[in-house]
């Protein structure tokens, strides 16, 4: 399910820059973030008419720990408009980001063309130069963002209701592992055959609104039918949401009633930080936190 990336064009000024490879945190993609344009420069984007989703994509790889120029916050600040209305102003990549090297993805909805048939982005300096790694822009969902659906793996995964799951991105921290034994419960027991462990988050790119967060677990480890035999209470942990409790001492043994059975845990009315994110963390009480896959979908009428 990999997506495919035009070259850089439609753009005016300013100047195409590599960067040196690094690890880029929060992405599955790192290629996407070594690559800029910088300076002072706009794009004029041709669209039919209609709303579109748009998504802007940062990495800071000049400023800030373990680069080159050291510094940090307040080492680069820019401003970006969309047909002259401001998007994002004074932007720190590194404040938005919460670190250097970390991807940091701004989404937009409802982004439409100007009378001209074209989307016309500004990017200007305010202190050192501005730049963007790469722009994405989907026909819109009204006034929804598209459903946000990814599975802890590599590959994707498409459901038996014809959904795309895409490769799970956005996060830091834990391990990937993949299980062999099929899960009962579910029409999908692909979505639990993979799972993130450890003490990890996610920061999930959204635009302002409210959202329904979709957690997936099996309990694939612990339990009668694998080497370790205990059951409940083998494995306990808390998760949240941008500080928010949504499980405490959850339990996906005791939950299912047994090991390899699917368990869907949903939350409403969650908002995105400041930054535009919804962080969800995992954090171990007994043994690892786990989680096989998430949605996230937007309660705009």
């Amino acid at each position: 399910m990999g997506r495919t990336w035009s070259a850089d064009r439609y753009y005016s000024d300013g100047e195409a820059s590599r960067v040196p490879f690094r690890t880029i945190l929060r992405t599955k993609d790192a290629a996407i973030f070594l690559k800029r344009r910088l300076g002072n420069f706009r794009y004029d984007i041709p669209l039919n008419p209609g709303l579109y989703e748009m998504r802007l994509f940062f990495a800071e790889t000049t400023y800030g720990e373990n680069n080159l120029d050291g510094g940090g916050e307040t080492s680069r600040l820019f401003n970006v408009t969309a047909n002259g209305k401001a998007l994002l102003t004074s932007f720190d990549v590194i404040l938005d980001a919460a670190a250097a090297n970390t991807a940091d993805i701004k989404v937009f909805k409802q982004v439409s063309p100007a009378s001209d048939g074209f989307l016309h982005l500004q990017f200007q300096s305010n202190k050192d130069r501005a730049f963007v790694n790469a722009i994405e822009l989907v026909p819109g969902n009204g006034n929804k963002l598209h459903p946000i659906r990814f599975v802890a793996r590599e590959n994707g995964f498409t459901d038996s209701k014809g959904r795309a799951w895409l490769p799970e991105s956005y996060s830091v921290g834990g391990r990937l592992v993949l299980r062999q034994q099929e899960v009962a419960g579910t029409p999908d027991p692909g979505v639990y055959q993979s799972e993130r462990y450890g003490n990890f988050s996610y920061a999930i790119p959204v635009a302002p609104g409210k959202y329904t967060v979709i957690l997936h677990f099996a309990e694939t480890w612990h339990g009668p039918h694998r080497g370790d035999s205990s059951g409940v209470g083998s494995r306990v942990f808390d998760v949240f949401c941008n500080g928010l409790a949504l499980l405490q001492s959850f339990d996906i043994y005791k939950e299912a009633g047994k090991s390899f059975r699917a368990v869907e845990k949903r939350f409403t009315g969650l908002q995105p930080n400041a930054q535009g994110k919804l962080i969800l963390s995992f954090v171990p009480q007994v043994n690892y936190a786990c989680v096989n896959a998430i949605e996230v979908l937007d309660e705009a009428n």
